[in-house]
């Protein structure tokens, strides 16, 4: 991850002023979170739908060659649960975030400077 960086009262008070500017986002400096609230640079629609419910049930090992090296793999199958001859249902939710294209210019620069906010307070926003 990284390294832990004291949070003082500097730091929050940069963090805030931010905010108050910017809007949409709250932070969880502790866990290293960025919270982006719905309604703001994006539409988040949830969506329960009602699905046979599975199991899952790995198949025999195989093995083949593939450019000249040795793999295994194993066949995965999803099968319906019955009882009684019935197949049992599940409700499962589905999350979509819908960002809109007259925005996205400005979605981008919102997340540039988010990123040279915490780049300012030294918390590191790239993968090494």
């Amino acid at each position: 991850m990284g390294k832990k960086l004291k949070i003082n009262k500097t730091k929050r008070e940069i963090m805030q002023n931010w905010v108050t500017n910017h809007g949409a986002a709250t932070f969880d400096l502790e866990n290293r979170n960025i919270i982006l609230h719905d309604g703001s640079l994006f539409s988040i629609e949830k969506e329960i739908k009602i699905k046979p419910k599975t199991r899952l049930v790995f198949g025999k090992l195989k093995e083949y060659v593939l450019n000249g090296k040795k793999h295994k793999s194993q066949d995965v199958k999803f099968i319906t649960i019955k009882r009684k001859g019935r197949i049992i249902k599940e409700k499962v939710e589905y999350y979509r975030a819908y960002l809109w294209f007259e925005e996205l210019n400005e979605l981008i620069s919102y997340f540039e400077s988010m990123k040279k906010m915490l780049n300012k307070l030294g918390y590191k926003t790239k993968k090494d």
